[in-house]
């Protein structure tokens, strides 16, 4: 089966990505942040992998069929959960990937939900099978495989581009500027010169009982009256 992958989720998994980036923009780490937009944009569309699942059982099954269980918010949230605990054992910040992560695959079921046509979405399975469909869907739905190639496809996605258009630019922005917020704590560099000032330091002497002993000796000795010869 042939699908055509849907520019929303595209822009969402870019706005995750600016957000695992943690503000840094193309300018600054043009290979990391590169990559890091690709994949967040890929793991964005990851839902829609059931679409192979689907010959293997029925189309109207939670598990196996397209729009099912892999739309789940709850799906979602664990493998955020997983990715935030992977990430700290490389280092990275796990808060931060499981908020980008959650975004990046929670997002899409809430986007299907406001597409028009298709089968509305397990959001809450498996604590639910219920399916959900927002009251106002706008996004379009645009045609898959091949048919994707036509008038009606074009218009789909240009109107589809024209509502994540903000998103996009959002994603893309080349100012720096971290999307979740940080607290930073700047030291002076251990190399910057500091200024002594002069300390006066006593010059070395006698100690107080002895100078003043020295004192009354020399005081004494002036007082004596001078010697005088008998012979």
């Amino acid at each position: 089966m042939l699908t055509m992958a849907s520019l929303g989720h595209l822009a969402v998994g870019l706005l995750a990505g600016r957000v695992q980036n943690d503000g840094r923009t193309l300018q600054a780490r043009p290979r990391s942040c590169t990559t890091t937009l690709i994949g967040f944009s890929l793991m964005a569309m990851l839902p829609d992998a059931d679409v192979f699942l689907t010959p293997l059982g029925s189309h109207d099954s939670i598990v196996s069929g397209h729009r099912g269980a892999s739309h789940s918010l709850l799906m979602a949230a664990s493998i955020a959960i997983a990715g935030g605990l992977l990430a700290r054992r490389y280092g990275w910040s796990g808060i931060r990937t499981m908020l980008a992560v959650m975004l990046a695959i929670g997002s899409h079921g809430l986007l299907d939900a406001l597409g028009e046509g298709g089968r509305a979405i397990p959001l809450f399975w498996p604590l639910s099978d219920h399916r959900f469909r927002a009251p106002w869907q706008f996004l379009p739905d645009a045609p898959r495989g091949l048919k994707f190639i036509s008038w009606h496809g074009l218009v789909d996605a240009v109107l589809e581009f024209v509502y994540f258009l903000p998103v996009i630019i959002l994603a893309l922005w080349p100012r720096a500027g971290a999307l979740v917020p940080r607290l930073e704590v700047v030291l002076p560099a251990a190399s910057e010169p500091t200024m002594a000032l002069p300390v006066a330091v006593p010059a070395p002497g006698p100690a107080p009982v002895a100078a003043a002993r020295a004192e009354t000796d020399l005081v004494s000795d002036l007082e004596k009256p001078p010697l005088r010869s008998l012979g």
